[in-house]
């Protein structure tokens, strides 16, 4: 008879010592028993998930999570083959995810724990019923894999890197417009010296994250090579956007060592200066790179000037540097700007009733010059569907969409809306905030530019953008009341 029963009892107790014991009895007298497999996995996974808490609280170091994680999962893959594919199997996996940047057999047990083996709930995300979406176990393990073999490339035998880019070449057929998946393909490359290939597979991931310095500081190594002026303008760009100093910390050393090779020493010794006040300030190793800049003639010169130049604003050169690139096919599209949200710094093109994108001000240059009512092309990618770029548009109409209209306007005493009635009989609804715009005005007719829209029914019709030239109210109770 199976001995996993006492197993199962002694967990449930939370006696976890004695059941780990009681489980590699039960095994070595029953190596080929389901049951005490299962038993004893469940118990490695206690052992996993109270050292995981320890190590996230900060209790136990780092070598010492990775040094459980060994021997733990050294004794689950006696017999874990057996399990898979298992609730246990699965909820083990979560555990392994968080030590996972500190231990180095990670990769290879990726590897044997098998990417065939994940459950169809272990493919979907988790939505709790207040807070953030958590994204899947599957989801979770490929961006692990992938940070792992992008970090630790020189690292990795040939045969488990190609594993592990394989993984990631399979996930971005599958989500092609995933940044993170994007980025550790492209550093994985950039470390490969594939250079060019990495910069076409980061800059999506740039476009989307233009706020942050780290894609900046990797951008900038894929030009270091073949173009170091561009490399210095991202390193600047890093610079100019880092919240805090250690994310720039690096990034300063490489950025001095190309201004040196320019001759801008100037600029070098400001960059140096700042990568010793942050390492000197935190009692940091000095890295040998930096010693070697700080010791040069140029530095002990300059070091202490109070007239360095202070460090350029490249917004505009980062800028060009992102379009000069490569952005693939792109497809224009007529739009018209339905709304302009200053607040917020984000414009709205409208292709169709129910089709349209968000243009941020940051991004696309002079959009926060367009007027509502204004027709524009759009360019958007073919790759992923994302906007690149706008222009104004020669066309004052988009057919069936966006289009003048000229009637009379009318509106019922007690509604702060209105609606403009076409010679044709069309209808148009007329926003309070245009209403207020006519309060004063004497006009018998009135144009204005009107698109296709939805009420919050769902019904489609005519609604006005804008004015194109003053116009008069008429509040007759029987236009009024039969019109509206």
């Amino acid at each position: 008879m199976s001995c996993s029963h006492e197993v199962f009892a002694l967990r449930k107790e939370q006696k976890i010592d004695e059941a780990l014991a009681k489980a590699r009895e039960c095994y070595r007298e029953n190596p080929t028993d389901a049951w005490v497999h299962r038993a004893y996995g469940w118990v490695l996974y206690d052992l996993l998930k109270h050292h995981v808490a320890e190590f996230e609280e900060k209790r136990v170091s780092p070598g010492h999570l990775a040094n459980r994680f060994s021997a733990l999962l050294g004794e689950y893959r006696q017999f874990g083959a057996s399990v898979r594919p298992d609730l246990l199997h699965s909820m083990l996996l979560t555990q392994v995810l968080k030590g996972a940047r500190v231990w180095s057999g990670f990769l290879d047990f990726a590897r044997w724990w098998g990417p065939e083996y994940f459950r169809e709930e272990d493919k979907q995300p988790y939505i709790p019923p207040e807070g953030r979406e958590t994204p899947s176990l599957l989801t979770r393990f490929i961006y692990a894999v992938g940070r792992e073999a992008s970090h630790r490339v020189k690292d990795i035998p040939p045969d488990l890197l190609a594993w592990a880019e394989a993984q990631l070449d399979g996930a971005l057929q599958a989500s092609p417009n995933d940044q993170w998946l994007h980025y550790y393909k492209s550093k994985l490359l950039s470390d490969r010296g594939e250079t060019g290939k990495a910069r076409t597979c980061l800059l999506p991931v740039v476009r989307r994250q233009q706020r942050a310095a780290w894609v900046w500081t990797l951008l900038g190594q894929t030009y270091e090579r073949d173009e170091p002026t561009k490399a210095i303008t991202c390193y600047f760009r890093a610079v100019q956007l880092a919240h805090e100093p250690q994310e720039v910390a690096n990034t300063r050393i490489s950025l001095a060592r190309l201004l040196v090779i320019k001759q801008r020493f100037e600029e070098a010794t400001v960059q140096v200066r700042s990568a010793l006040s942050y390492r000197t300030e935190n009692n940091f190793r000095i890295p040998q790179e930096l010693g070697q800049l700080a010791a040069a003639a140029w530095y002990q010169e300059s070091a202490g000037r109070p007239d360095l130049p202070r460090e350029p604003d490249v917004s505009g050169e980062a800028e060009a540097v992102l379009l000069g690139e490569d952005q693939g096919p792109i497809n224009f599209r007529l739009g018209v700007i339905d709304n302009q949200n200053a607040d917020k710094a984000l414009a709205h093109a409208a292709f169709t009733p129910d089709d349209g994108v968000v243009l941020p001000y940051r991004y696309f240059r002079d959009i926060d010059h367009a007027a509502i009512g204004d027709v524009v092309e759009v360019g958007m990618s073919e790759a992923d569907g994302r906007p690149m770029r706008w222009r104004g548009s020669e066309a004052k109409a988009i057919k069936g969409f966006v289009q003048q209209m000229t009637g009379v306007v009318t509106q019922r005493d007690e509604q702060a809306f209105g609606f403009l009635m076409t010679s044709a009989g069309e209808r148009v609804f007329i926003h309070p905030k245009l209403m207020v715009e006519l309060a004063e005005r004497c006009v018998n007719m009135q144009v204005c530019v009107a698109m296709m829209g939805k009420d919050k029914s769902g019904k489609v019709g005519w609604r006005a953008l804008c004015w194109l030239k003053e116009i008069a109210i008429d509040h007759s109770p029987g236009v009024g009341q039969s019109r509206a």
